[in-house]
């Protein structure tokens, strides 16, 4: 018995859709690293410019946030801040601070964002504050931090 039906020979199909398909796999996969290069070296923060004030403005300021440290300080001794909420509110104090001398948004950033400010006071008080933030339970020493900020506040240039 014959059969009409004949087999092709091995590699005998069209070779473009196989050229068209690698050369769209490349195409994405070439996106996708100049995408990934990008993100990776635009995301950094950009050294912001920092606005000159007043001395006169600089002290109104620093009276204000070292009364609000006070504040802080008064409700710590008299138990209406427990030590995680006594934390939380320097932070966003000396974050509020350095805003108002820098304009600079501190109090978005990360830890690692405000290391890359060049302003290292700011660094190692928010870095102090961290753990007693946000730990499971929270421990840290309220009196010498709020020494250390207030401290910060009063060299401030």
């Amino acid at each position: 018995m014959e059969s009409s039906v004949s087999l092709q020979e091995p590699f005998s199909y069209a070779i473009w859709p196989i050229v068209a398909a690698g050369a769209v796999v490349l195409a994405v996969l070439i996106y996708w690293i100049i995408v990934f290069i990008r993100k990776r070296f635009s995301n950094r923060p950009k050294k912001p410019v920092v606005r000159e004030l007043r001395p006169e403005d600089k002290d109104r300021i620093r009276r204000k946030y070292i009364a609000e440290l006070d504040v802080i300080g008064t409700d710590f001794e008299n138990g209406r801040l427990d030590i995680r909420h006594a934390y939380q509110k320097m932070s966003m104090c000396i974050r509020k601070f350095v805003h108002e001398m820098t304009d600079i948004k501190v109090q978005n950033y990360t830890l690692r964002d405000i290391g890359t400010l060049g302003i290292p006071d700011l660094y190692s008080l928010v870095a102090e504050y961290y753990a007693p933030e946000f730990a499971r339970r929270s421990e840290g020493d309220v009196r010498n931090s709020l020494a250390r900020t207030r401290s910060a506040i009063e060299r401030w240039i």
